[in-house]
């Protein structure tokens, strides 16, 4: 990777430079939330979405989200370094369903705006071993100037295990 390419990389992850506007971000809540997850799923992001996944997920994520994703980032690596030996913490899972697994599909059923903020109910469902699970999760978007942007993901599975809460929560530094 050459010098400007690095920097580059370094100043986006940073926050300094401002990340491209995505198109599919544009338009109604819902067109917003199916480009979004059409795009986790394509490139099966688990645990902390990084490289090419990241570069393209971050720009449909409100400010507060990414910067609560990078911190994040951080204090994994953080650990990677302290504890080289032990598994990080949002090293794996789904974090934008209820699965740990994720779902194999998705489908938009409906959203209900109030000023910037809009509510999406998202059908999900796996379906593995000739068994099918399905659940709704809720994902919350932030209108801004450019466009609707993730801004958190409230998860509605009931079973043992299931990601419970939001993101922005499961996401939060653990307290000492």
């Amino acid at each position: 990777m050459t010098r400007r390419a690095l920097l580059l990389c370094a100043l986006f992850a940073t926050g300094l430079l401002p990340a491209a506007d995505p198109a599919g971000m544009e338009g109604n809540p819902e067109s917003a939330a199916r480009f979004f997850l059409s795009e986790v799923r394509r490139f099966r992001v688990t645990g902390l979405p990084g490289g090419e996944a990241w570069e393209t997920l971050a720009p449909c994520l409100s400010k507060p989200l990414r910067t609560l994703m990078e911190a994040a980032k951080r204090e994994q690596l953080e650990f990677m370094k302290m504890f080289p030996d032990e598994k990080p913490p949002w090293i794996e899972g789904d974090f934008f369903s209820s699965l740990f697994e994720g779902p194999h599909r998705f489908q938009v059923i409906g959203a209900e705006i109030k000023g910037d903020r809009a509510s999406v109910r998202v059908e999900q469902e796996r379906t593995e071993g000739g068994s099918t699970v399905k659940w709704t999760d809720t994902l919350l978007l932030l209108k801004t100037p450019e466009g609707w942007r993730v801004d958190d993901m409230r998860y509605g599975g009931s079973w043992d295990f299931a990601n419970t809460g939001t993101l922005r929560e499961a996401l939060a530094p653990e307290e000492p």
